[in-house]
């Protein structure tokens, strides 16, 4: 039996609750003894040990991370992730900034970098875009990010100086300051003092204090707060916030708030949670808030790393795992291990990743492929999946949201204790907090052993102010497996100040609009039928007529439900002039409830706090508005869906999308009707291939007098210096930071040369390729554990030319650059070493090709210097929209292929007749062929590259066709490259597009207008044909 205590207080206690209240959202563990902390150049973001105040209100941070660049194109669809957000209980997102992509140079734009309006490094539009959707945002803009992002964030040209990276090093200052101080500027005039949504900022990321450390972390300090900006600086230490590193609470340089970072779930089964975050808080930075600045929402994957198929992520989600239908990172994760962290006093939490969206292009580092799913896959359980659809996981995310909104009085909370001493069962763990200025207490209940599968019933001692009880009174709570659950006593809520004495359901919501809307509601949730009550002084009435499943009773001036589960039951309970309604929902129904805000007008008008009204069923709700007698509600929709809708008496019309709703009016008062969702959508057939050799550099005539000479004799990667060779080939010193390499080789054979030998750095999962005059002599290829190879190419008879130029060529794939964590962020791409054994011949001259003009004169400066690498057909522009390939020949990648070593280049088109309030999710499916196949694709879409794929590495098949990118009113161009590294050649087995699922949305898509062919031809070498392999 579930019981829910009701307190329904006389008026006249009103006035000394509204002060209770008052007193609580500014006092920390006591009123008395602990002031706000401020920056003292605001307060109107302010902090205790409890939690963080916004213009003086205590609010818990229960934030989401997202990165702007990972949702490559058009930039509107920025609000879709947000809007989704928000629905999803989430007030706050974090977001990195990433100076790779500002600055190619390191005097970009007059050193003020590349922040161009309507792409994806417009920050100032992310920050527009987070504000209009009513979230909060946490600026993270390193300089170091880490992130699986290239160099960690570094541009390429940052490994190139002199000296280690990431310390006081003058050459590394000198390379961040200018980045630093544009991106400074932009938040200074967004943080929440300006009217903007940015709250916090963090400085650096993931760092140790030191020597030579501490000084750039205040050098970081003291530009930020030059630059104008006041509000609290913050650092994410690792170790789970264990080492206090530039803690306000510790000697030497500090922020203000210090926030620890922790992936406690484990990778291949379930894990213990971890409880060690309040130690590890009153240790390091007991003055502050528990800020979990990343808390795991799921895991990284790299190459090889699972079978082939899908993304790869979904290994997390099978049930496979566990003895139970749950996964690794799906909302049972999300209820156990994210309950943990309430239950150990944090109030700021952020969950990395919410939507990880994609590495397009060459913005991955080599440990990752191209899907950033980050423990999810497709339609599964990351919260939203890289193809921009919410999974159930928002469900679970949506109510505990929904819950710490509300449960003010939890963040002035203390933990008082913890263990299995307050549950009749010995295998049940619980944590008590409570808040010493309104009594509230809050029992934080799970399975003591968190990995347990275990179906355990117990009841729980309490303490409330009618004093100690055991609950339930009547029958037993049982937690079946792997849950938590939230138990509340003399939980106040509600402009009524209705009190629950204590309840064994979990009240994960209350609805109180303004006074002119009229309605007051509490909504509790439980999986398990109950007995539920309330203190009151006046006796109570409850009208049950419409609830056959529900009973009353009133003894000892204290008000008693006992329910029987039956999906929504609404119960209005009135004592004396106080009107509540119950509203008690089984869990499986409460996971269909939205409460979005309702908007109003003013600078921060859509966010929490503000009013709420309450509906069940549509997949989306993205946006409340009360427009005279009329709820205007807009969203997204994933099937026919019956909705109910409680709404204030004032409201009589309902729209939908802009749409009239038919409504019909329940005994309960609230509205009941069905919206109706599109038709599935059938997607194109891929067919007319056209195809072209994209590899004529390896002909020895090939003229590569535009190619860069190599002509560099030292480096500064002095930690992995060149092996063998009199000029250095390493293509960061020559300005080519991502894609495809090819080096040319010269020198005058004498018949003596027997062997070529080379040790190529390309990155994790990288390979090579290589010819001598065009006579394919091999391929070498790394893993995932391994990131250069050193091989001796065997000169085969009859290939040398003597007394002439002879040309070897290297074909290189280009994985990323590392992040600091390898070789300290200093690691070279390219050639380390080369020699020729034989005779005394050696390499007279050396050409290099990466992307067109490299990064400081890419032509595409639109997508930017990291979409394309060195490739012939990336050059001359065939991966763009209305490439001339009309002199190109027939054939596909999956019956053609390329009949040898070396690459291919295939295009083709298609039309997608989707309607405007159509929003349908579309990925391309490859077919893995053999494993022993050894070749790699890169896919382009409308001239962005969207994914690579490595048939016999792996993991990943399915790639997202980014909306951003995709043409709904006019055609796409696809484009393959598809290089084999056997000399038997290859194929793709398979190619199809494929759907996410079909949603009436209100969305609102349009066609994002990228440079075509046409914008840029005279920016590229006009093409010749190069007849296919």
């Amino acid at each position: 039996m579930t019981e829910l205590y009701l307190n329904l207080m006389l008026l006249r206690w009103l006035g000394f609750l509204t002060f209770c209240f008052t007193l609580s959202a500014v006092a920390g563990r006591s009123s008395t003894l602990l002031p706000r902390n401020s920056t003292g150049l605001t307060d109107v973001v302010a902090w205790d040990p409890h939690s963080l105040f916004i213009n003086g209100q205590r609010i818990f941070i229960l934030s989401a991370e997202f990165h702007p660049w990972r949702l490559p194109g058009n930039p509107d669809l920025w609000a879709d992730i947000f809007q989704k957000i928000k629905a999803n209980g989430f007030n706050t997102v974090s977001f990195y900034d990433n100076w790779a992509v500002h600055f190619p140079t390191p005097n970009t734009n007059n050193s003020q970098g590349d922040f161009e309006a309507g792409t994806y490094r417009d920050t100032q539009r992310f920050i527009d875009e987070a504000k209009k959707a009513g979230l909060w945002l946490i600026a993270r803009p390193g300089p170091y990010i880490n992130a699986e992002t290239t160099g960690g964030g570094f541009p390429g040209w940052v490994g190139n100086i002199a000296g280690s990276l990431r310390n006081n090093n003058p050459n590394y200052t000198q390379a961040w300051t200018p980045y630093m101080t544009s991106i400074s500027k932009i938040i200074a005039r967004n943080q929440i003092t300006n009217g903007g949504p940015i709250i916090l900022v963090q400085a650096e990321n993931e760092y140790s204090a030191g020597t030579n450390n501490n000084p750039y972390m205040q050098a970081i300090i003291n530009l930020y707060r030059a630059s104008g900006i006041v509000i609290p600086i913050t650092h994410n230490d690792q170790h789970s916030g264990q080492t206090g590193n530039f803690s306000p609470d510790k000697p030497g340089t500090h922020v203000d708030i210090y926030c620890g970072d922790s992936y406690p779930q484990g990778q291949n089964s379930w894990a213990q949670v971890q409880s060690i975050y309040y130690s590890a808080h009153e240790g390091s930075a007991p003055s502050d808030p528990l800020c979990l600045a990343e808390f795991g929402g799921g895991f990284l994957l790299g190459w090889g790393s699972v079978a082939r198929g899908g993304t790869g992520y979904e290994k997390y989600c099978l049930a496979s795992f566990t003895s139970k239908a749950n996964g690794l990172t799906d909302a049972t994760f999300e209820n156990v291990f994210y309950k943990e962290n309430y239950a150990q006093t944090a109030t700021i939490l952020n969950i990395y990743m919410l939507f990880g969206g994609t590495n397009w292009g060459n913005t991955a580092e080599p440990t990752v492929y191209s899907s950033y799913d980050y423990g999810g896959g497709r339609k599964l359980f990351l919260g939203i999946n890289e193809n921009r659809v919410a999974t159930p996981k928002m469900n679970e995310m949506r109510l505990q949201g929904l819950f710490l909104r509300v449960s003010r009085d939890l963040l002035g909370s203390n933990l008082l204790a913890n263990g299995t001493n307050y549950t009749t069962s010995s295998l049940i763990h619980t944590a008590e907090l409570r808040n010493p200025d309104t009594g509230a207490g809050f029992y934080f209940v799970r399975h003591d052993t968190s990995t347990s599968t275990a179906l355990t019933t117990t009841q729980l001692t309490v303490q409330t102010s009618k004093g100690q009880k055991l609950v339930p009174v009547n029958g037993t709570l049982t937690f079946n497996g792997r849950e938590s659950k939230i138990i509340v006593t003399d939980y106040v809520f509600g402009q009524s100040k209705a009190k629950i004495l204590y309840s064994t359901a979990e009240c994960d919501y209350d609805m109180d609009h303004h006074r002119r809307h009229g309605l007051r509601y509490t909504i509790c949730i439980t999986r398990a039928n109950g007995r539920d009550g309330f203190p009151v002084l006046d006796k109570p009435v409850a009208d049950i007529s419409s609830s056959p499943n529900v009973s009353s009773s009133f003894v000892n001036g204290t008000f008693t439900l006992s329910y029987t589960l039956n999906g929504s039951q609404f119960i209005p309970i009135r004592s004396g002039s106080t009107s509540i309604v119950a509203v008690i929902l089984d869990k499986a129904t409460a996971n269909s409830w939205h409460a979005p805000v309702i908007s109003h007008p003013g600078t921060f008008g859509s966010y929490f706090s503000i009013g709420t009204t309450t509906l069940s069923g549509p997949y989306i709700v993205r946006t409340a508005t009360i427009l005279g007698n009329t709820l205007a509600l807009t969203g997204d929709l994933n099937g026919t869906t019956p909705i109910e809708v409680v709404v204030p008496p004032a409201v009589t019309a309902l729209t939908w999308n802009g749409n009239s709703v038919k409504v019909l009016k329940t005994s309960r008062g609230s509205f009941t009707s069905s919206l109706s969702t599109a038709s599935p959508i059938v997607l194109p057939q891929l067919t007319e291939w056209k195809v072209s050799g994209t590899l004529p550099e390896v002909d020895p005539g090939f003229d590569d007098s535009s190619f860069i000479t190599a002509n560099l004799t030292s480096t500064n990667y002095t930690n992995l210096p060149p092996l063998a060779g009199s000029v250095v080939l390493y293509s960061q010193q020559y300005g080519f930071y991502g894609g495809n390499l090819i080096f040319r080789g010269h020198f005058t054979a004498t018949g003596q040369e027997t062997a070529i030998n080379t040790t190529v750095q390309y990155g994790f999962a990288g390979g090579y390729s290589a010819w001598l005059n065009g006579v394919f002599l091999g391929s070498s290829q790394g893993s995932a554990s391994i990131s250069l190879t050193g091989d001796s190419w065997k000169i085969p008879s009859g290939s040398l030319r003597i007394g002439q130029d002879n040309v070897f060529t290297i074909l290189q794939d280009h994985m990323g650059i590392v992040e600091t964590s390898t070789n300290s962020g200093k690691e070279p791409r390219g050639v380390r070493g080369y020699s020729i054994i034989g005779g005394n011949s050696t390499f007279g001259l050396w050409k290099l090709q990466g992307n067109l003009g490299g990064a400081a004169n890419t032509p595409d400066t639109f997508r930017g210097y990291l979409n394309e690498g060195g490739l012939y057909a990336e050059r001359i522009g065939a991966h763009l929209p209305g490439f001339p390939d009309f002199d190109w020949k027939s054939g596909s990648p999956v019956t053609d292929g390329v009949s040898g070593a070396g690459i291919n280049f295939y295009r083709t088109t298609f039309d997608l007749a989707l309607p405007d309030d159509v929003d349908v999710p579309i990925r391309l499916s490859i077919t893995p062929s053999d494993i022993t196949s050894n070749f790699r694709v890169q896919i382009y879409l409308n001239g962005w590259q969207v994914g690579k794929y490595i048939n016999n590495i792996g993991p990943q098949t399915l790639f997202v066709l980014p909306a951003g990118i995709l043409r709904r009113k006019s055609t796409n161009t696809l484009a393959l490259s598809l290089w084999s590294l056997d000399g038997s050649g290859a194929s793709v087995a398979g190619l199809q597009l494929v759907s996410d699922g079909t949603f009436s949305t209100a969305l609102k898509f349009t066609d994002y207008k990228s440079p075509d062919y046409a914008e840029q031809q005279s920016l590229r070498p006009a093409p010749t044909l190069v007849q296919p392999m």
